[in-house]
């Protein structure tokens, strides 16, 4: 999402899929200001994965 906002602080608030709890994600530009809980693991889906069969990295 940095890209989206240059120079602007971004907070993402959400919850947990798992057991419901907060997560707040705050940044600005390619800082990350604050994750919590510190915790946190983020899991992003990508196309490129898929082009990427046999390596356990990208599947």
């Amino acid at each position: 999402m940095r890209w989206l906002f240059p120079g602007q602080e971004v907070q993402v608030d959400s919850r947990c899929l798992d057991c419901g709890e907060a997560i707040r994600l705050r940044m600005k530009d390619d800082e990350i200001l604050e994750v919590t809980p510190e915790t946190t693991v983020g899991y992003m889906t990508s196309p490129f994965s898929r082009s990427r069969v046999g390596s356990a990295a990208f599947n």
